[in-house]
């Protein structure tokens, strides 16, 4: 996986941005609706939300990059880094679509898919051990966006990204294997938690709080 592609592309679609403003208008045209599902400040309320948007936008490659180092130091990077790169292979396929890359909202959704599909695997973890693989709470910035896109659009990805990691973790060898087994049996919370906590200035970058818990 090479994040440093995927932040290439928000850098050069940034600059695009900048001039087109794509994702600035589908915020503006979005807003009054949004309005009813989140409370925003009551100035600035479009450019609060752009800004959080980019930002959401930009953590892509990092929490990807932070996901893959924690699974790595914990010795299970093999079972997650199938997931990255269908992340990473998403996100990437602006660069090979007919449709032009001319602003930040094409990127949007490729943000949004990659931190849905993390959070479904940490969801389907959760049903097959009682706690969470990845002590991250992205669910209300995810909730956020999903208002911003189109409504049977972001539906859609939801799907998707249920049924990915549905079938993924159903049909791959790799997700039975004793030593993921022994993983999830002898998995030291505390540990992973110490892990993951080197990278708790993400919230900071994104304005969202992100919960490092013993529960987790």
């Amino acid at each position: 996986m090479d994040v440093q592609v995927i932040r290439h592309l928000i850098g050069r679609v940034k600059e695009l941005e900048a001039q087109s403003g794509h994702l600035q208008k589908l915020i503006d045209d979005q807003i009054e609706q949004i309005h009813h599902s989140i409370e925003l400040p009551e100035e600035n309320a479009c450019e609060t939300l752009l800004i959080f948007t980019m930002d959401y936008i930009d953590h892509v490659p990092d929490f990807l990059e932070a996901l893959a180092e924690a699974s790595r130091e914990a010795g299970i990077h093999s079972f997650i880094a199938p997931f990255l790169d269908i992340a990473e292979e998403n996100f990437l396929s602006a660069l090979t679509q007919d449709q032009p890359v001319n602003g930040l909202d094409l990127l949007l959704d490729k943000a949004y898919f990659a931190h849905r599909l993390i959070e479904e695997v940490n969801d389907q973890y959760l049903i097959k051990t009682g706690s969470t693989l990845i002590p991250m709470n992205m669910t209300w910035a995810n909730l956020i966006i999903h208002s911003i896109l189109d409504e049977s659009f972001a539906n859609e990805l939801d799907v998707i990204a249920d049924k990915t990691v549905d079938q993924m973790m159903r049909s791959q060898a790799i997700y039975h294997q004793e030593r993921f087994m022994e993983f999830i049996h002898d998995r030291n919370s505390e540990e992973w938690i110490r892990i993951w906590s080197r990278w708790n200035c993400l919230s900071s970058n994104l304005g969202i709080e992100l919960k490092f818990t013993s529960a987790a």
